[in-house]
């Protein structure tokens, strides 16, 4: 299996662990006894995210898309995206030089 093909399984399941976190704050998941560890959970993932957001700032400043568009993925699947990211800056670089 090539490594490329880790990253969208790692977003496929980062995106529903955020979809199942987020639905702990609904009904019928709120009432339930996963209610709490997911809302926990929610929140541990976007404290984690902004700050990646913040640390990785550099990094996809970089990236050819728009920052408002790589700031919004990598809050959302973290260091899964900037990996991506990195990625492709050195292919880039590559290509260059």
């Amino acid at each position: 299996m090539e490594s490329t093909s880790v990253y969208p399984v790692a977003k496929g399941i980062l995106g529903a662990i955020w979809l199942i976190s987020t639905a702990c704050f609904f009904p019928p998941l709120q009432s339930t006894e996963l209610a709490d560890f997911g809302r926990s959970l929610f929140w541990v993932l976007a404290v984690v995210h902004a700050v990646e957001c913040v640390a990785f700032l550099g990094v996809l400043r970089k990236s050819s898309r728009p920052l408002p568009g790589e700031l919004w993925q990598t809050f959302l699947y973290g260091i899964v995206h900037v990996s991506v990211v990195r990625k492709e800056i050195r292919e880039q670089e590559e290509g260059q030089g």
